[in-house]
């Protein structure tokens, strides 16, 4: 059934994108395969966290500039996400730090399966979790980068009069306009692979004081929340960036 489904979606990205839904199926495949790596340097006792930074660096430079080109948009989105990114990352690695919130849930150490896992891994679980976090944000944060740079830019070529600030404030204007999808994309995305676990805790009678207090939620959470700050942290980085690297702006 997934190659079926597999199938539909290569023969869809084809027949309506194109020769740009070609390479945007090509660059998916890859970062595939470059998270596949990512693992398995992780499991093979690579640095956890050297690893996440590499392996999203290369993910944004396909993102970006294989799947758009090597121009200003592409180019300041990609120093905007590396930007917000960086900063994003103490913050994130302070806050799974504090809140010990690394390694197997309250659900996952009470199924059978784990009886059978060997739990003597040689892997900071705070630092996988860290690394979850980064990598689960990236890919609102690129595509929030690139439709601020891309408007910013579009802008300036059809009002060339307009000043470096109102080319600002124009993008801003149009993050500000993304951002609401952006976040109920992020919600939802949450919401939809946790209903079958909020029926299992419903089941169980887990009050609702435990649930708040639990592991489980807070790593299903924090993605979502780490996502929706960097993408509006992200904004006016990548739209001040490309309106100063813009011809007759960089003043």
């Amino acid at each position: 059934m997934l190659m079926i489904l597999g199938l539909i979606l290569l023969f869809l990205i084809m027949i309506i994108g194109g020769d740009r839904g070609v390479i945007s199926l090509i660059a998916l495949v890859g970062n595939m395969l470059l998270l596949s790596l990512a693992i398995w340097l992780m499991a093979a006792g690579a640095p956890v966290l050297l690893v996440t930074v590499g392996v999203g660096i290369i993910v944004s430079c396909v993102t970006l500039f294989y799947q758009n080109g090597t121009n200003e948009k592409t180019k300041s989105a990609f120093a905007a996400v590396l930007i917000t990114m960086t900063v994003l990352f103490f913050f994130i690695y302070m806050v799974v730090w504090r809140s010990e919130t690394g390694g197997l849930n309250e659900i996952q150490a009470a199924e059978d399966d784990v009886l059978y896992y060997n739990m003597n891994l040689d892997i900071n679980m705070r630092n996988v979790a860290t690394a979850v976090i980064i990598l689960s944000t990236l890919g609102a944060v690129l595509d929030m980068a690139l439709t601020v740079t891309t408007s910013v830019y579009e802008v300036s070529i059809h009002k060339p009069e307009m000043k470096l600030t109102e080319l600002v404030e124009s993008g801003m204007q149009i993050g500000r306009e993304v951002i609401g999808t952006t976040v109920n994309t992020l919600l939802f995305a949450y919401l939809g692979e946790s209903l079958l676990l909020f029926s299992y805790l419903k089941m169980q009678d887990y009050t609702l004081e435990t649930l708040l207090n639990s592991k489980i939620l807070f790593q299903n959470c924090v993605s979502m929340i780490f996502g929706a700050i960097a993408c509006v942290v992200v904004m006016p980085v990548a739209a001040v960036l490309v309106g100063r690297h813009l011809p007759g702006y960089n003043h």
